[in-house]
């Protein structure tokens, strides 16, 4: 596309020469090259009225006229940028030495025009390159200082404008200046045939710049409909949508820039994405393929170590996991520094019971990049899987302290101090992550078990009900809002009628099976003192438990209270565990155990809080 050259159409032999300048953003220039007399010309005048002179012609040609003529017929074989260089010496100097008016004109727009053609040959170099040219920093300063003068000399020029938007939308360019560019290209550019690939691609700078999605995609789509046919349009707007979960759109760019573009690896290879991210394909139909498109990228590229990786992905959710490493052995071959298909092997490993490898793997990675996340995040789940809290709880402290903080991260730490029965570093964990993102269910849900564990009953059913908001029929959710209403020692929340309700919805969604779920239905009944039912429902619940639950000892304290005619009552205080390999107790508030007197062992859990 770059540059728009300087079409001529020369009429040589005699004077005056036309030149046709089509100058991209302007439209043609038809200019006369202005004539100079000489002593060589007739009068032609007098010629014509047939009078006789002896008068020698007088010389009228400009001081700059030669080397305007010179810059003329130096541009007719310009093919280098050593040539352009001459060129725009020679005008400058004709304007210099000064030029009629006619010529002035003709030499200004000579001028604008090499300055656009030079920096053009740049900008070919720098965006066309199979790889980008190191020295392109470089050669973008030097198309800068000439579409910067053909602007000033030139302001209306549409594709100076767009070259400086797509130059300074580079890396350490300047972004404001990029977006005004792109803003004036469009301006001055028109949707007629001239114009329309230019300014398909000023709206796909602009879109690039654009912050936000709305306006992206606006600009996306009005590049499309200019240039529906042009593969990187396509492929720009199709991975826009990838990225914003819109998979069959996204689908739909990529087919279509991959009829232009058959043998481009990346095409394929996003192709393979949207199939594989798209949930709402059925499972099968999606892999097979996704699996076909990263096979393609791979016979096209075999040598490429992305297509690999992805493919060992789609093999690994087939369950075809040995294929699914020989693809990564490959990919780590190919590319032994990267550490994606190294973590993502170690995870295939680990899946398949082989821990050993999946930690020689993760040792690896960890070894050259100390706090890569996805390795210190798998270390620390298999760590919590093996019951070693401590160091799954390092390895998730360390992600925490990223810059970019992450409230799924902290909730995990919230979900890792919980199980390590440290509820109150837990609840530090869940508050920072619901802090960033108050829609955290998993963190909403277990601050309000960490809170039970702690006998803080108010504050986790303010949780339980905002968890419920969330979603509506968690069974766990249900059932320990209904447990809190039914058996809580503080008189105000107890709500006997409203428990039962809870709890025979969440006995629902668990199909009668759950034995504590049961339970909490006979705490509701007895709360009401309804203790015949309640006895009911909790002998139901001992034989749905039938010892295989950890619970049956409680079960049946349980019934034995409701055979009494008294309601149960139950408030938990879980002193803080001690972990051996932590330093310090991880980030617990201090009021939390300021004053008290702790048990020395933690009370067992009346329930799976899960």
């Amino acid at each position: 596309m770059f540059p728009a050259h300087l079409n001529r159409t020369v009429r040589t032999g005699l004077l005056p020469v036309v030149f046709v300048l089509f100058v991209a953003g302007a439209g043609p220039i038809v200019i006369d090259a202005p004539r100079h007399a000489t002593a060589a010309e007739p009068d032609v005048a007098a010629a014509e009225t047939g009078r006789q002179t002896d008068e020698k012609p007088a010389v009228v040609e400009a001081a700059g006229q030669a080397d305007l003529d010179a810059a003329i017929e130096q541009k007719l074989a310009a093919r280098s940028l050593d040539d352009f260089e001459r060129v725009v010496d020679l005008c400058r100097r004709a304007l210099r030495k000064g030029l009629s008016k006619e010529s002035q004109a003709f030499a200004d727009s000579l001028l604008v025009g090499t300055l656009i053609d030079r920096a053009g040959m740049l900008v070919d170099v720098i965006f066309d390159g199979p790889k980008p040219n190191p020295e392109w920093p470089r050669m973008r300063t030097f198309a800068m200082r000439d579409l910067t003068e053909a602007v000033r000399r030139a302001p209306d020029l549409g594709t100076a404008h767009l070259m400086i938007a797509r130059l300074q939308s580079l890396p350490g360019g300047n972004q404001k200046a990029a977006a005004l560019a792109a803003d004036k290209a469009i301006e001055l550019l028109t949707p007629g045939q001239a114009d329309r690939l230019q300014l398909a691609e000023a709206h796909l700078v602009r879109g690039n710049l654009a912050e936000d999605p709305a306006a992206r995609a606006a600009d996306y789509d009005k590049a499309v409909e200019l240039a529906p046919a042009k593969a990187d349009i396509r492929q720009t707007r199709g991975l826009f949508r990838l990225l914003q979960n819109e998979y069959g759109a996204a689908r739909e760019d990529l087919q279509a820039a991959i009829e232009q573009e058959p043998e481009e690896v990346g095409l394929h290879e996003a192709l393979g994405m949207a199939y594989l991210m798209d949930d709402g394909l059925e499972g099968e139909a999606r892999l097979e393929e996704a699996r076909k498109a990263f096979d393609k990228a791979i016979a096209i590229a075999p040598d490429a170590a992305g297509p690999l990786l992805q493919r060992a992905r789609v093999l690994a959710l087939q369950g075809e996991q040995p294929e699914a490493i020989a693809d990564l052995d490959k990919a780590i071959e190919m590319a032994p520094q990267n550490a994606v298909p190294l973590v993502l092997r170690a995870r295939i490993q680990q899946q398949a019971g082989n821990s050993e490898a999946a930690a020689a793997d993760l040792a690896k990675v960890l070894a050259a990049q100390p706090d890569n996340p996805a390795a210190l995040e798998l270390r620390g789940l298999m760590a919590a899987d093996a019951g070693n809290y401590a160091a799954a709880i390092r390895d998730f402290t360390t992600l925490a302290g990223r810059p970019q903080q992450d409230p799924l991260v902290f909730g995990q730490l919230g979900m890792l101090q919980l199980a390590a029965k440290r509820p109150r570093a837990a609840i530090v964990w869940f508050s920072k992550a619901l802090e960033l993102d108050e829609s955290q269910f998993l963190s909403r849900r277990g601050r309000s078990d960490a809170l039970i564990s702690i006998g803080k009953h108010a504050e986790a059913v303010k949780d339980l009900e905002q968890a419920r908001e969330l979603k509506p029929d968690d069974s766990g959710v249900l059932n320990n809002l209904a447990w809190l209403l039914a058996t809580s020692p503080d008189d105000d929340l107890r709500d006997g009628k409203r428990a039962i309700k809870l709890a025979t919805k969440a006995c629902e969604e668990t199909e009668w099976k759950a034995a504590h779920i049961i339970s909490t239905l006979a705490a509701g009944y007895a709360e009401t003192g309804d203790f015949a039912k309640a006895r009911e429902l909790s002998q139901k619940a001992v034989a749905a438990d039938g010892g295989t639950g950890g619970i049956d000892e409680q079960l049946k304290k349980e019934q034995q209270s409701y055979v009494a005619e008294k309601p149960w009552r139950e408030r938990q205080e879980m002193a803080e565990a001690e972990l051996p390999g932590l330093d310090a107790p991880a980030a617990e508030p201090e009021a939390a155990t300021a004053g008290k007197e702790l048990p020395a062992t933690p009370a067992a859990p009346r329930r799976p809080f899960d």
